[in-house]
């Protein structure tokens, strides 16, 4: 088996943890949010509700989030890159506001910037994550908050994964984990692991028959198979990484695999077929897998720690049995081409990323590698 390693660049900010502001955010009806095209989601990793409201409007909140929920602002520049986000719970004992800044930030994860001459106090966490376009990330910007209020001292701040917002937990753990990988764990429950199969992908590249009969090509080649999670968020590719390297190591510390804990594995597989006139075909690669599901905990200093369970791992490229034939599986694939696709594929000048062969071409994209399935 040929394991790899993903190389990634974390774009990384560094500022000021910001806390509270003075003054009491009392439980009202959300207010309407204009669109625009920075969105901003909110995740809450406190026990107590949190709500997102414009400076000092005090009594008017545009959301309350509930523990391990999210809500997503269509809407940052009309309010001047500026929002209180806070966390508050049914007595009134606590109401924690964080005045803070939601524009200005670089690609990756920071602190929440707080608002300029803002008395803010300790009292919460926030972080802030930001997407990197250049390395293929895309969705909202993500604010994230957690309690150090010393009123919830000593105690766990419980979330499960199956019933909270799972994109957002996964990016508020990689997150922090980009910030510092100590301050995430994982405590993997060998009574969970289980065995199965992973998400069909293409093996090498398909072939594009554009002659008027027959053609016997090879299909097949290379395919990746990376480590998934059930909490896959919008950061996967430059914080998603650290997340994985902590639950690794953690794994192959903590459960007998019998082997070391596999990242990415690429198999590579080709076979003779039969593509008719106008017909696309191409090789799936399935992956057969392990499972291990537990506990993910975020402790960052002076916090109550977030515990977030039912979070589950899975590597390709293994089964119970051990035997490497049975690593993977595979499916020859055909279909007619649509009349885009003739359009493009059989037109004329070949697409780019393709090589012509006679009345063949190769490469391109598939927009539905289940498809066509023989």
């Amino acid at each position: 088996m040929n394991s790899l390693r993903k190389t990634v660049t974390i774009f990384l900010a560094t500022a000021a943890l910001s806390g509270i502001g003075a003054g009491v955010a009392a439980a009202a009806t959300p207010v309407a949010v204009t669109s625009h095209p920075q969105a901003v989601k909110f995740f809450n990793a406190s026990p107590y509700s949190m709500f997102v409201a414009e400076v000092d409007a005090g009594v008017t909140p545009f959301a309350t989030i509930q523990p391990g929920q999210s809500w997503t602002m269509p809407d940052n520049t009309a309010l001047g890159g500026k929002l209180e986000v806070g966390e508050r719970d049914s007595t009134g004992a606590v109401n924690d506001i964080d005045a803070i800044e939601i524009t200005g930030y670089q690609p990756g994860v920071t602190y929440c910037h707080p608002i300029p001459r803002r008395a803010n106090n300790q009292q919460m966490g926030c972080t802030v994550q930001t997407p990197d376009a250049l390395s293929g990330e895309n969705g909202p910007m993500q604010v994230s908050i957690w309690t150090t209020n010393q009123q919830h001292s000593g105690q766990n701040t419980d979330l499960d994964a199956n019933t909270g917002d799972k994109a957002a937990m996964g990016d508020f753990l990689s997150g922090l984990a980009t910030l510092n990988p100590a301050w995430v764990t994982f405590n993997p429950d060998v009574d969970t692991v289980s065995w199965g199969y992973g998400a069909q992908t293409l093996a090498g590249q398909a072939v594009w028959n554009c002659d008027a009969e027959d053609a016997n090509e090879q299909i097949g080649g290379a395919a990746t198979h990376e480590e998934s999670t059930n909490v896959t968020g919008t950061f996967g590719i430059t914080q998603g990484v650290k997340l994985f390297d902590t639950v690794d190591t953690e794994i192959n510390a903590s459960i007998s695999v019998g082997h070391t804990w596999t990242d990415s594995t690429t198999d590579s597989y080709t076979i003779g077929e039969n593509i008719a006139y106008h017909n696309v075909g191409w090789l799936g690669s399935i992956p057969s897998t392990e499972t291990v599901s537990g506990a993910v905990t975020a402790l960052t200093p002076g916090a109550s720690p977030v515990v977030i369970s039912n979070i589950s791992f899975t590597e390709p490229g293994l089964n119970k049995t051990n035997n490497p034939a049975m690593n993977y599986q595979y499916v020859t694939h055909a279909r007619p081409m649509t009349s885009d696709e003739i359009t493009t594929y059989c037109g004329g000048s070949s697409p780019t990323n393709t090589v012509k062969k006679g009345g063949v071409v190769i490469g391109g994209t598939v927009p539905d590698v289940t498809a066509g399935a023989r």
